[in-house]
């Protein structure tokens, strides 16, 4: 790898969240439009867009069906029980406090739907495995340990994104506008996914000069900055279609 093109992957990470956020804010798409019924690949693709903590909630909760999960109305959550809750996988909890249920959504989940969120977050740890290893040199056994830890943040992000992408692309927004706002999502998250493809070349590139050499230092800080970059445009874009979807706007971060 050049300078040249490390200084122009530098600059596509640098522009890539301005270039991301003219389009996110025009790009509005339900993904409750889609129009075939949630089911165990939706599912799938729905919990690869979550947060690492929104996540470990589904897992423990997966754990122990029936057991209360209690929301925030219009989180990332919310939207995904809503969802399991149409397939028979969740149950929304009543509120016997009222003034809480406008703020507070509690779900459980039922044994069929445990089984389902069990199966899906194996199939995503399968799937983030077959990501980090498309990095060239990585061995997980040997490699530093900023090295292993920027690749599960590369293998997680390059997941996440595929996943929302799908998710934009399978909606079937139903007006002219709307149609064209998917289509402007779609190049933007197709933008964020080659970026985070550019970060595994840039780790590969810092695994090949050596991780504690001058260029794999500096391949691994701008691969870190790229990620966190890609990582805050599909915060944005989750935020914008659920807040479409609940008409609530997106929660503080």
């Amino acid at each position: 790898m050049n300078s040249n093109s490390k200084s122009s992957l530098q600059t596509y990470f640098a522009n890539i969240i301005r270039a991301f956020s003219s389009k996110r804010r025009a790009a509005r798409v339900n993904p409750g439009s889609n129009s075939s019924d949630f089911d165990a690949r939706q599912l799938c693709l729905w919990l690869a867009t979550l947060s690492s903590g929104d996540l470990s909630v589904n897992e423990s909760a997966a754990a122990r069906p029936g057991s209360v999960m209690i929301t925030t109305v219009g989180s990332a959550n919310d939207a995904l029980w809503s969802q399991m809750e149409r397939a028979g996988w969740a149950q929304r909890i009543a509120l016997d406090d009222l003034p809480m249920a406008h703020v507070a959504s509690p779900y459980a989940f039922t044994e069929a739907g445990a089984r389902a969120v069990t199966a899906a977050l194996a199939e995503l740890v399968a799937r983030k495995a077959k990501l980090t290893g498309t990095v060239k040199g990585f061995d997980p056994r040997t490699a530093p340990e900023q090295v292993r830890q920027l690749c599960g943040i590369f293998s997680w992000l390059g997941l996440r994104a595929l996943s929302q992408l799908t998710l934009a692309e399978e909606a079937r927004p139903t007006t002219a506008e709307a149609q064209a706002r998917q289509r402007d999502g779609i190049l933007a998250l197709k933008e964020v996914t080659r970026g985070v493809s550019m970060a595994g070349l840039y780790i590969a590139e810092a695994i090949s000069r050596g991780p504690d050499s001058d260029v794999g230092r500096d391949c691994l800080e701008r691969t870190t900055k790229g990620l966190r970059y890609a990582e805050q445009c599909l915060t944005e874009w989750a935020d914008e279609m659920r807040t479409h979807q609940t008409g609530s706007p997106p929660l503080p971060s």
